[in-house]
């Protein structure tokens, strides 16, 4: 038998393994876990019919409630007469009369919209009844009838209004009469306790899944969102105009819980596949035994080989720095810089953006090396250095010749360069180096040239150079910059 090839067959077993085990995985979420989410959606879907509803059937109570009294002969009469005896027998001190009818507040108005009676069992309303019968009058004048939710300031409420009319129906309409009741997160809760939270909000959303309309509530939106934990809906509520919404939260127990038991599931299939597979192996372990001493060998060839690798691209990186890097300021040497510039000039170009070079000289510096030493001139070399690394960002910066450097500016406006070369120009005049008992300072001329129409570096660079070349002969320790650059 061929070892080679048994050895080359345990990880297709452990691939087959794992593909399998991939399988099972897929298979029970596909299949399973789309059944959970489906009764997740149907059970929402329920308890969102189930607060709906309720609070449909509350509108409908006080409506009937209201249809009764405003039916009633004694009610006709108390408004075209304004009879005392009928308040003192349905409403005076002591009475329960909005309790029983679970309601809030009652309101009497006669046709000039003149508040005749008003009674309230909420204390925030009956401290502001004044304000809040206006409200309401205004807001529901044109209509007879209304069966609706409204909006009183932080509060809002069940409200029917219905015309008063003998109890034959005949005659002309008398008044209207007007109930209704807050709206609490608590009575919200009592309503539905299939929801963990439920919370009255003023914050609506433009999204929506679907709309439902009852007998007496219109034009519900609702959106429903999810996340690994929790189910949101955001129930809003509309008449002519959005009045509020209803936030709920579900923990998505359902869907989780299936989860785990898939999971528990694919754990057992897990380890029921695992067992085989090692039986498998085991097997196969027995006969690639003979070769072990063989392995040894390719083992230790192997680690030999990585080591020589290793030291390969070791040396690699030292080439590299070679080739590209400035040995002694550690920055980009001549031929980096050229090659990136130019690249660089070609994506300008081609993106019609901007590009610049700054070309800068340390001024009299053959004179700092006769006199201290070409040891501290690369000390002079290195400091200035460090202050153009720490004054630009993602700009090329490169040594092209002894103390001539450039910097290349690419997609940056004239202020942006006029700053950074102004940054260098103070800093290196600032800038105080001391060496043993020697303080040296030193200043730069520079140079910027803009593309203005040119299609290679050498050009731009030359244009730079002249311009350093006048700022070396204007006076030295200045920028001389060419006219803005054309894109």
């Amino acid at each position: 038998m061929n070892l080679k090839l048994i050895k080359v067959n345990i990880p297709v077993f452990i691939s087959s393994y794992i593909i399998m085990v991939l399988i099972f995985l897929f298979v029970s979420y596909k299949f399973v876990i789309n059944d959970f989410l489906l009764l997740e959606k149907s059970q929402n879907e329920n308890n969102i019919n189930t607060i709906l509803k309720s609070m449909n059937t509350n509108i409908e109570n006080i409506s009937n409630i209201m249809d009764d009294y405003s039916k009633w002969d004694d009610s006709y009469d108390f408004i075209l007469n304004q009879n005392k005896d009928y308040i003192y027998e349905n409403f005076r001190e002591g009475t329960n009369t909005l309790e029983d009818l679970d309601i809030d507040f009652i309101i009497y108005s006669n046709k000039q919209q003149e508040v005749l009676f008003s009674k309230y069992r909420n204390k925030t309303l009956e401290t502001d009844h004044k304000l809040f019968e206006s409200d309401v009058l205004k807001k529901y004048k044109n209509l007879n009838y209304a069966n609706t939710l409204m909006k009183f300031k932080s509060h809002y409420l069940y409200l029917v209004k219905a015309e008063i009319l003998k109890s034959d129906e005949t005659g002309e309409v008398s008044g209207w009469i007007t109930s209704g009741k807050i709206i609490t997160n608590k009575s919200l809760t009592q309503i539905s306790k299939a929801f963990t939270t439920i919370n009255i909000s003023n914050v609506g959303t433009k999204e929506t899944d679907s709309i439902v309309s009852l007998s007496y509530l219109k034009n519900i939106k609702i959106k429903t969102s999810v996340n690994s934990e929790k189910l949101n809906n955001i129930i809003q509520f509309y008449a002519d105009n959005y009045i509020f919404s209803l936030i709920t939260e579900n923990k998505r127990d359902l869907v989780n819980n299936g989860k785990k038991t898939i999971l528990t599931f694919n754990l057992i299939i897990d380890i029921f596949l695992l067992v085989i597979f090692y039986i498998i192996y085991k097997n196969q372990t027995m006969l690639i035994q003979n070769n072990k001493l063989l392995e040894l060998k390719v083992n230790r060839r192997t680690k030999q080989l990585s080591h020589s690798l290793r030291k390969i691209k070791v040396k690699n990186k030292e080439l590299y720095t070679q080739a590209n890097i400035d040995s002694l300021t550690q920055i980009k040497n001549r031929r980096s810089y050229f090659k990136k510039s130019e690249f660089l000039l070609k994506e300008a170009i081609k993106e019609k953006k901007s590009f610049s070079i700054l070309m800068i000289d340390i001024d009299h510096f053959k004179k700092v090396n006769d006199t201290y030493g070409h040891a501290i001139g690369d000390m002079v070399l290195i400091e200035f250095c460090a202050i153009i690394n720490a004054i630009i960002e993602d700009d090329v910066f490169g040594r092209i010749g002894g103390e001539e450097f450039c910097i290349t500016f690419f997609d940056k406006d004239e202020k942006e360069m006029d700053i950074i070369a102004e940054k260098i120009r103070l800093r290196c005049e600032e800038s105080s180096l001391v060496i043993e008992d020697k303080t040296i300072n030193f200043t730069v001329s520079l140079g910027l040239s803009c593309r203005e129409g040119f299609d290679n570096v050498d050009e731009i660079l030359q244009v730079s150079d002249e311009l350093l070349y006048k700022a070396k002969k204007g006076g030295r320790n200045r920028l001389i910059r060419s006219t803005p650059h054309k894109i």
